[in-house]
């Protein structure tokens, strides 16, 4: 007659495998962060104050820059006459700077790619949309508040 329960080496060894799983798990730089391709990307809180970014003449329409609010890394798309919109220059993926090219915000460390338009992922391995900053043009400047 053989015994039904598990000998003790096969429970250690399932305990050890899942436990390996679980710790890995936690190292994945994908947990902290939801959403995924073409998902709405979601405003960055922030009590602060509108800062100048840089002036209005810079950024053309249809043009995108990169700079710098309060210290955090941004970037900077202007759709129209009358609309600026600003992002976290920080991939999603691993945290590398993202720039801002003609048609595109792009990662160099990994080729994610985003849309200049809203954010959302277009290609690579990022798993969410660029976090938004409240931006506005206020007169001949760029002001977002970060």
């Amino acid at each position: 007659m053989t015994s039904s329960q598990p000998s003790r080496r096969a429970v250690l060894t399932v305990t050890t495998a899942a436990g390996s799983v679980g710790a890995l798990t936690a190292c994945s730089p994908f947990q902290d962060f939801t959403g995924a391709q073409g998902a709405d990307p979601s405003p960055v809180a922030t009590d602060g104050t509108p800062v100048r970014v840089g002036k209005l003449s810079d950024v053309p329409v249809g043009g995108s820059a990169s700079g710098e609010a309060n210290g955090q890394k941004i970037l900077v798309y202007r759709p129209d006459e009358t609309t600026v919109l600003a992002y976290s220059a920080v991939c999603t993926h691993q945290g590398c700077a993202v720039t801002a090219t003609d048609s595109e915000f792009a990662c160099p460390c990994h080729n994610s790619t985003f849309a200049l338009e809203d954010g959302t992922v277009t290609g690579g391995p990022a798993p969410a949309p660029l976090p938004r900053y409240a931006a506005a043009i206020d007169g001949d400047w760029i002001t977002v508040t970060a």
